[in-house]
């Protein structure tokens, strides 16, 4: 009993001395993360469509289209609106990517269709071709056309 009794004692201080390290592994910043601050990027990659001329926007939704950002609508603006999965928040700045072609971007509004959907300046800095729909009034229009797969780095 007593050899038993030794032999499980070493077993101990072996596994307790074996634990020592295991402070340091964990201490150790997860990817993406050093002194405190995350800087790992994430990105998806998603249809980018168009989402219409300022114009066209005011006229199809019958209002001033600030955009539920609240920044207002800009033609010439590197801007898009986002997906609803709230992955990235007004103003947020994102990298995207189509055609071997990439542009700094910022979130100005937010999809009511759950897409990802792009300014007039931000397809054409994409060469994206589109265009707008037709408009006579509020719940009177046509779509427009335009989209390709991006990558957005944010």
């Amino acid at each position: 009993m007593k050899a038993l009794t030794g032999i499980l004692g070493a077993a101990l201080v072996m596994a307790l001395a074996g634990c020592g390290g295991a402070g340091n592994e964990e201490s150790m910043p997860n990817p993406g993360e050093e002194g405190g601050v995350v800087n790992a990027q994430a990105s998806v990659t998603k249809t980018l469509y168009y989402e219409g001329a300022c114009w066209w926007l005011r006229c199809a939704n019958g209002n001033t289209a600030t955009g539920a950002c609240g920044y207002g609508c800009s033609d010439t603006r590197l801007g898009f609106a986002r997906d609803y999965s709230w992955r990235m928040s007004c103003g947020q700045a994102a990298t995207v990517a189509a055609n071997g072609r990439s542009v700094r971007a910022t979130v100005w509004d937010h999809s009511c269709c759950g897409r990802f959907e792009g300014t007039d300046a931000l397809l054409d800095s994409l060469a994206i071709g589109h265009g707008d729909g037709t408009c006579a009034s509020a719940g009177n229009f046509t779509y427009g056309w335009g989209q390709a797969t991006a990558t957005f780095t944010y």
